[in-house]
């Protein structure tokens, strides 16, 4: 999975399915508000990264479930999910 938040952060994380991915970009999202993003910027960062999680949830998930490669914005948020390398 890789993410970027325009134009601040942006980073990536292999996790075992979309849920962790779900957790990481919660996480990454929840600092960025702590450190740098306060008032109507971060509540709006709160928004898409609630709509993003649910996609990911979704189309996301069907993606990755198919083997295909899924990507989003909503937002200042990008998401990418990458299905497993299995053979790695």
């Amino acid at each position: 999975m890789s993410w970027q938040v325009s134009p601040v952060a942006s980073a990536g994380e292999e996790v075992p399915d979309v849920e962790g991915a779900v957790a990481a970009l919660d996480r990454s999202v929840l600092r960025i508000r702590e450190r740098l993003l306060t008032g109507p910027e971060g509540r709006d960062l709160g928004e898409s990264a609630r709509l993003m999680r649910a996609r990911m949830l979704d189309d996301g998930r069907a993606a990755v479930g198919r083997g295909e490669r899924w990507s989003a914005t909503v937002g200042e948020i990008e998401v990418t999910l990458s299905p497993l390398d299995e053979s790695a």
